[in-house]
Order: C-alpha cells, then sequence, then structure tokens
C-alpha cells in the first residue's frame, strides 16, 4: 500500500529486491487471513501510508480519511486506540513541515471526528455499554500482571538483540578497511550464526524469531536515523519515527507481549526503499544467512503444537477439502460432523460455544448464539445469560463445549459446563468430543 500511495525515486529492481527479502523473512509467521489481528495489520498498513502521505501534503481530504480508517482499526480491536494519538502527533508535525509551525486545529478536528465515529460505530454494535465491556474484557487472558512481565521480558530480549547488531555493525564498518574482505565477512557470519544460536532457537509460535525479526527491523531504522542525524526533523525522518511507533500499536494490550511486533516488520521494505537506504555490506551477511534460517523455521516451526510436516492427514469433509491437518483433529472434526448430522436428523437444536469454536460456526452457522466477541469463556459466565436466553423455550438442544484441540481438554468441568448440568442438561461424552444434551418431554 505504501508504494501504490507514495512516489519513489529508487531503482525498481532495488525496490522489489527488498519487497521479495521482506516477504521470504517474513514466512515463519502463520497469519488466520480472516483472523482480527490480521485485519489489524492491513488497516494498521493503509493508516501509516496515508500518515506519510499526510507527512508530505497535508489535505482535509487526507485528514477525514485517516480519521474515518483510524475509527475503524478501533472497532476492529479495541487496543488500536493507540493510533489515534499517533495520526494527532502527525498531524501536528506535518503543520511544522509545510508552514514551519506548529498547528492544533486540524488535529484537534481529527480527534473529534475519530471519536464520533468510535462510539457511532459501537453504538451500533454492542446493545448497551455492558455487553461492551464483557466483549472487550477477553476472560483471564490477558491478565496485567502477566501481560506487563511479557512485555518487561520482551523488551530486555529486544534491548539486547539490538545492542548486539548495532555493535557488530559499528565494529564492522570500523574493519572495513583494517582487514581483508573475506575474513571480515566469515568472521561476521560466524558472530551472526552465533548469534541466532542463542536467541532465535526454534519456539513456539516462532516467539523468539519474532522478537529477533522486530529487532533487526530496529537497528536498520536506528542506523538510517544516525546517518541522516543532521536534520532530524525533515520528511524521511519523520517516516522513520512514525514506522517505530506503528511497530509497537499491534502488541498494545495483548497478552503475547511485543511478539505481534513483529506483523509490521512487511512495511520494513517500504522503509529501505523511502529513506534511501544503503545496503552495506554487513546488513548483505545477515541477509545471506537469515534467509535460509527463515525457510528451516518455517517448516520446523509450529502453531499451536504441530509443524507444517505433521499436517498431512485431508479433512473429509466437503467445506474443508482443500485443509490438510494432524490425523487427531482431522478425527476430531469428522467425528463432530458426524454427531452434528445425526442430531440435527433427530429435531435437535444445535449449537457450539468457546474460544476454539469458530470453525464450527463456518462449518454450521446455525450454531452460532449471536456473541459478538471473539473470545467465549467457559471459565466465566460473563455470556451465560446470553446462552440462556438463545436456548430458552426449545424442547430439543444440543451444545458443544469447544475451549480447546483435542488433546488439550482439562478434565476438570469448567463454569459454563456446571451451570449448563444445574439447568437440565446431560454432559455426553463419546470419545473425542463432549456436549451438553437435553430434551424435554
Amino acid at each position: 500500500m505504501p508504494f501504490l500511495l507514495i512516489k519513489l525515486h529508487k531503482p525498481r529492481v532495488e525496490v522489489l529486491f527488498y519487497i521479495a527479502c521482506g516477504l521470504f523473512l517474513f514466512t515463519p509467521f502463520n497469519v488466520n487471513i480472516l483472523g482480527y489481528d490480521s485485519i489489524s495489520i492491513f488497516i494498521l498498513s493503509l493508516i501509516f501510508s496515508l500518515s506519510v502521505l499526510y507527512l508530505q501534503k497535508a489535505n482535509l481530504y487526507l485528514l477525514l480519511l485517516l480519521s474515518f480508517i483510524c475509527s475503524l482499526a478501533v472497532l476492529i480491536r479495541l487496543p488500536n486506540i493507540l493510533v489515534v494519538p499517533i495520526v494527532f502527533l502527525v498531524m501536528v508535525f506535518s503543520g511544522k513541515l509545510q508552514k514551519g509551525n506548529y498547528s492544533v486545529n486540524l488535529p484537534v478536528m481529527f480527534m473529534l471526528l475519530t471519536i464520533f465515529f468510535i462510539l457511532f460505530g459501537f453504538s451500533i454494535y454492542y446493545a448497551n455499554l455492558e455487553e461492551f465491556f464483557a466483549a472487550s474484557a477477553n476472560s483471564s487472558s490477558h491478565d496485567l500482571k502477566m501481560l506487563f512481565y511479557n512485555y518487561f521480558l520482551h523488551g530486555l530480549k529486544m534491548l539486547l538483540i539490538v545492542s548486539l547488531i548495532l555493535a557488530g555493525h559499528f565494529i564492522f564498518k570500523k574493519a572495513e578497511d583494517k582487514m581483508p574482505k573475506y575474513m571480515l565477512y566469515a568472521g561476521a557470519g560466524l558472530i551472526f550464526i552465533i548469534l541466532i544460536g542463542l536467541f532465535v532457537i526454534r519456539t513456539k509460535y516462532s516467539q523468539n524469531y519474532s522478537l529477533f525479526l522486530t529487532s533487526l527491523a530496529l537497528s536498520m531504522v536506528i542506523v538510517s536515523m544516525i546517518e541522516n542525524r543532521k536534520d532530524w526533523l525533515n520528511f524521511p525522518n519523520l517516516a522513520l519515527y512514525l514506522y517505530i511507533l506503528f511497530l509497537f500499536i499491534n502488541p498494545f494490550g495483548s497478552n503475547t507481549g511485543l511478539l505481534k511486533a513483529a506483523s509490521l516488520f512487511l512495511l520494513l521494505p517500504f522503509i529501505l526503499s523511502f529513506h534511501n537506504f544503503k545496503p552495506q555490506p554487513y546488513w548483505v551477511v545477515i541477509l545471506v544467512i537469515l534467509l535460509p534460517f527463515a525457510l528451516i523455521e518455517k517448516l520446523s516451526g509450529t502453531y499451536e503444537d504441530k509443524s507444517i510436516p505433521a499436517l498431512n492427514t485431508p479433512v473429509n469433509i466437503s467445506l474443508l477439502t482443500p485443509i490438510s491437518t494432524t490425523k487427531t483433529r482431522a478425527a476430531y472434526l469428522e467425528k463432530i460432523d458426524m454427531e452434528v448430522n445425526e442430531l440435527k436428523k433427530n429435531n435437535v437444536q444445535v449449537y457450539f460455544y468457546g474460544d476454539k469454536s469458530h470453525i464450527f460456526h463456518y462449518l454450521y452457522p446455525a450454531t452460532n448464539m449471536n456473541i459478538n466477541s471473539f473470545f467465549q469463556p467457559v471459565d466465566e459466565l460473563v455470556y451465560y445469560p446470553k446462552i440462556v436466553k438463545v436456548i430458552n423455550g426449545k424442547q430439543r438442544t444440543a451444545i458443544f463445549i469447544v475451549d480447546s484441540y483435542p488433546g488439550d481438554r482439562s478434565k476438570d468441568l469448567l463454569s459454563v459446563e456446571f451451570s449448563l448440568i444445574r439447568d437440565g442438561f446431560k454432559r455426553v461424552k463419546m470419545e473425542p468430543i463432549i456436549y451438553y444434551l437435553r430434551i424435554k418431554e
């Protein structure tokens, strides 16, 4: 998007090279195309592009467009609210670039319009404030202590990695004229391989790789800022500062700490092309080592609990024909499909509830209980009144509680399950599935 919106004076081959490298390095990350995180990446990339354009030429239509799209970002994911003060600052500094002084008239107009769009959007989506707060709470998975602990831990890791990359860069530059090139490249390559071995070992969800990639982006931006420090408030430098701020919007409010910062690594090729970045030998050495590592990480890394080679079993359900998964999950899906069809034959109304129930809402749209939140906790009764309202008056009802993947199910009954049993539901256990059935005579 930034390449489409902002004109660059760079050779096309160089730009395409940066894009190819950026996409290849990003391949280890598994992305749910329809997930709100992925939509956030799309929306934040668009806002970033329009913000850079606004720095270049402040127009009223851009202000209105940014106001509307920023409100969409917040409606998609509440923690994206961080984008609003960032764009406000963009508009303040754009006045300095355009007119030579700071002005708050247009930025204040932007804030007021954005707040109006956000409130209007939430008023349409949620019936009342209680429903909004319930959807925003996201159960116990966003414990504040855990959230700040992850921020602190990941921040320390990234600080260490950035320090080592920058130290290596400046040592490399100092030694460039004093050592034979083959020795310099070999030494830098060896140090970088050790660095990867120490800090980027394979972890679930590619955690260390995610932090490393963000650290690499920060290091490259910091070097560009140092090399262009003479006029620190010029247009290209402001775009660099903006990029650093945008990196940390997606992690805001995330219980995964700073891992989601890597999502906007995708914008780095534009930053390198836009800011007249010089592809120095040091970065080439890093690239030569990191590209094959990205491929290895993709094949051997895990999403949830399995690597790509383990996803070798097709699912015998028509709507999931192109999908391959593990044998356990394929059997689980097919068993549920058979049971749902059997229940429907017996005129039983079927529903699915739980954090992992979305695939079944896709397969059987009528099983959705019209709960707006992506998160549907089973260890809390936040949405139980809504469940009662949906099933009230129905004679034959089955509710599948899907809060985990097969094999991860807790043996203990959870709050929602206790409440269903109290309200006359019988627990039906047919390995590997469990559901609750109530038939009124």
